[in-house]
């Protein structure tokens, strides 16, 4: 199963993103479809940027954070996850959110997450990193995680 970072959502509803929009677009619409759980931190995330680097009015951006709740299971982040990215901070492993959004996605039964931010490859628990992007087009490890989630293939 697969999770999905904020910066794809963003990148999704971005009409200045002419490249990696439509790619983002059709990824998430896929994961949609697919079932793919979304962790509650994106959406805050998601609401936080659009806002402050997408220029989004906060109603405009508190309701395209509701879609995504609306679109998507969720999971949260409990008190272990917390504990989890913090020790792995103090280890110079992850950025704390993203130590945070890897270690919940872990506990949520997710092997993979698709993003742009992190180092292809890297992994925490069960989850791996997959990295979204080849040049403009949407990564050969990216689509085989999809295809995956899609016919319920690990």
């Amino acid at each position: 199963m697969i999770t999905i970072d904020t910066n794809l959502y963003l990148y999704a509803v971005d009409a200045d993103e002419t490249v990696k929009g439509p790619v983002c677009a059709e990824l998430a619409s896929r994961a949609q479809q697919a079932g793919a759980p979304i962790a509650l931190q994106v959406c805050g995330e998601f609401y936080v940027n659009a806002v402050r680097k997408a220029g989004r009015t906060p109603w405009e951006a508190a309701q395209a954070a509701r879609n995504l709740l609306a679109a998507h299971p969720s999971f949260r982040a409990s008190r272990s996850a917390v504990e989890r990215a913090l020790a792995e901070v103090a280890a110079g492993r992850f950025s704390y959110w993203d130590a945070l959004l890897l270690a919940s996605a872990d506990e949520a039964g997710c092997d993979a997450l698709l993003t742009e931010d992190m180092a292809d490859g890297a992994r925490l628990g069960g989850v791996e990193v997959i990295h979204v992007f080849d040049g403009g087009a949407l990564s050969a490890r990216a689509e085989t995680a999809l295809r995956n989630l899609e016919t319920g293939t690990r």
